[in-house]
């Protein structure tokens, strides 16, 4: 019987998933998320908590600038250099809400996409306040884990103590 419980906490312990909340944010951005810039500049610099993924040949992180009336400002290629990323931008002359939306692949292998804002020459910001608070989804992540593991556990339990029982009526 110990040998029973034994090998099912050992079985708990493999097939219950872990949880990895470490995940690559947003850590800094120029234009800063919630600002307010008067003069449009060249370029936008994101900044992560981590580095992140460079294959060679390939674009696995993106940024996509838009100003408020949704048209694409992006310049050309995105440079990605370990937690960093310089965007090159059009020159811009529509005043108001600019979105940058971000979809990146941390070093680790985790995807994470998000959002922040800025707004651009607007000196008023009560007529259209600024979103000062990024969303970031991380793919990959499934909020049910703990249902998921307790579900496992359980039916390992349950295939454990039919075996136990099979081999116990058998004797």
């Amino acid at each position: 019987m110990k040998k029973l419980f034994s090998l099912t906490g050992a079985a708990a312990l493999i097939l219950v998933p872990s949880v990895a909340n470490a995940h690559t944010s947003l850590a800094s951005a120029v234009p800063a998320n919630g600002s307010v810039v008067t003069s449009w500049p060249k370029q936008l610099v994101l900044n992560f908590g981590e580095p992140l993924e460079l294959v060679s040949g390939k674009q696995v992180n993106f940024v996509q600038v838009t100003n408020s009336n949704a048209e694409a400002l992006n310049d050309g290629p995105i440079k990605v250099t370990s937690n960093q990323i310089v965007v090159p931008v059009l020159p811009d002359k529509t005043p108001g809400l600019v979105l940058v939306n971000y979809r990146v692949a941390a070093a680790d292998g985790h995807v994470v996409d998000g959002e922040y804002t800025f707004s651009f020459g607007l000196n008023d910001t009560t007529s259209n306040p600024p979103i000062t608070q990024s969303t970031v989804h991380a793919h990959g992540i499934n909020k049910n884990t703990a249902v998921y593991g307790a579900t496992t556990v359980l039916i390992v339990l349950g295939l454990l103590f039919g075996l136990w029982a099979y081999r116990r009526r058998k004797a």
